[in-house]
């Protein structure tokens, strides 16, 4: 299985690899006031895709720190395991009755927090 993921990540390298190759070609990108700037098409293009990931990473960082912040805080308000008790894996799966009830009271409490 490793062999086909690196396979397929060597592929998709070469085809962008090629891709880039072929357009090297200048191109100009025109502003505003009869400004304008010539670079090579494949670097305007890898200039836009990283502005637009920094963008994006940016817009979530609020919602990444806010996950990690109520994680940490239920992670603290979470019942420590006993010794007594059986490792994580060897306990009995919840029958559908026991899931349902779980589920029910998840759902209430969902509804009365803000």
């Amino acid at each position: 299985m490793r062999i086909i993921v690196g396979a397929l990540w060597l592929v998709l390298f070469l085809v962008l690899f090629a891709f880039a190759v072929n357009n090297t070609a200048p191109a100009d990108l025109h502003f505003f006031a009869g400004m304008s700037w010539s670079a090579p098409l494949i670097a305007l293009l890898l200039a836009f895709f990283l502005a637009g990931f920094a963008c994006c990473f940016i817009a979530l960082m609020p919602t990444w720190v806010r996950q990690r912040v109520e994680l940490r805080r239920l992670r603290r308000l979470a019942p420590h395991k006993p010794d007594g008790m059986p490792a994580a894996g060897s306990a009995r799966a919840p029958t559908s009755e026991e899931s349902a009830d779980a589920i029910a009271s998840i759902a209430r409490g969902a509804r009365t927090t803000t």
